[in-house]
Formats: structure tokens, C-alpha cells, sequence
């Protein structure tokens, strides 16, 4: 976000979600964990539900699987 970019914060944003057996995020499963300033976690949970992945398996299927990824917000 613009306002924290300006006053120079960092932070990080962990969200929870489902990853469904073709690779795309469940939209009601996502939840931000934990966040270091709401703005973040606002600027993130947007963008989950468009993230793709590739989908884990487990005997050679593929399945569902609960994810936790961290976002970094880092000034260079």
C-alpha cells in the first residue's frame, strides 16, 4: 500500500487457503493468519484467489491441500 510505502513500513501478510485439484485457489477458504498492519493483509487477500499452483498429489492423484503462504513486504 501507497500510505505504508511512504511512511517507509514493512511487514508481512500469512494467508490460509485451499488449493483445489486444478491448481486454483478455493475462494472461500482464504483467511488471512496473521498480518503485521491490516493494510497489508487488505492488499493481499485480493490477489489469492487469482494465484494458480500446481496441484499436490498423494498416490499418484491429485488432491486438495491446505496451504499457508507468507507475503513479504520489503522497501528496496
Amino acid at each position: 500500500p501507497e500510505s505504508l510505502r511512504t511512511a517507509a513500513v514493512e511487514g508481512r501478510v500469512v494467508m490460509r487457503f485451499v488449493v483445489d485439484t486444478a491448481g486454483r485457489v478455493e475462494r472461500g477458504s482464504v483467511a488471512v493468519v496473521s498480518a503485521s498492519h491490516p493494510l497489508f493483509a487488505g492488499a493481499v487477500a485480493p490477489l489469492v484467489p487469482g494465484l494458480r499452483f500446481r496441484p499436490a498429489e498423494a498416490g499418484g492423484r491429485r488432491v486438495r491441500q491446505l496451504v499457508e503462504m507468507p507475503f513479504e513486504f520489503v522497501l528496496a
